[in-house]
């Protein structure tokens, strides 16, 4: 068997910055502050932690029941961003072939490993019809550190499939270093791709075991999960 474990914003799709709008209206809506999120990291963070950093660039006082509230209004405020028209916004290349013919691969079992809240992933998967590929997963409501996700991922899919995997029938693919690192401690494949914000070039340098500019060479990715299967 063959688990994939798939990050979300910069490697299935771009939202056009539906999340940063979405996240920037919260932020205001709870502290009064314009442009909150300026100059904070998104890529690879989880949406906990971008709301942590958010809190330390303006001053405020982080506090558990703020982050609850801040995750409530913010979901209220992707689900009137994320359908809005936008030139920006885009499944990443490849995508809507490859998922369909890796669903239809039986003994490969397709999952999430995201930094998204449940909720905000499930929002922004529905935009564009991707929703259905992806049964279990973790995320960033399950551990604000993205490195402890893996376990999240791999505990429900051994509750929903009854099935126990090794570190070597798990691919993690995506487009951030901390995707990377995120495979290393599990002896997991990592699949980096450069559909996000970092190059190639940014990428290699933190040695994933494959990389591609993008997955629309949906025979070249059905290779490398053949390497070692």
């Amino acid at each position: 068997m063959k688990i994939l474990l798939f990050d979300i914003d910069g490697t299935l799709l771009n939202s056009g910055g539906a999340g940063y709008r979405a996240m920037t209206r919260a932020f205001k809506a709870l502290f009064d502050i314009e442009n909150g999120l300026k100059g904070v990291t998104l890529s690879g963070m989880t949406d906990a932690v971008i709301f942590k950093n958010a809190c330390e660039a303006n001053d405020v006082a982080f506090q558990n029941h703020k982050q609850a509230e801040f995750k409530k209004i913010y979901l209220e405020f992707l689900r009137v961003e994320m359908p809005k028209p936008n030139p920006e916004k885009f499944m990443c290349p490849g995508i809507d072939e490859l998922l369909p013919v890796l669903a239809d691969i039986p003994d490969i079992y397709l999952g999430l490993l995201t930094g998204n809240f449940t909720e905000g992933a499930r929002i922004k998967l529905d935009d564009f019809g991707l929703n259905k590929f992806f049964e279990f997963g973790a995320f960033g409501d399950d551990n604000s550190d993205r490195n402890l996700l893996y376990n999240y991922a791999i505990e429900r899919f051994t509750k929903k499939y009854g099935l126990i995997p090794h570190g070597s029938q798990v691919w993690i693919i995506g487009d951030t270093p901390r995707d990377i690192a995120c495979a290393q401690p599990h002896n997991a494949w990592s699949v980096a791709v450069a559909t996000g914000s970092f190059t190639t070039e940014d990428l290699a340098m933190e040695n994933p075991h494959f990389l591609f500019n993008d997955l629309s060479d949906t025979k070249a990715f059905l290779q490398v999960l053949d390497h070692r299967a």
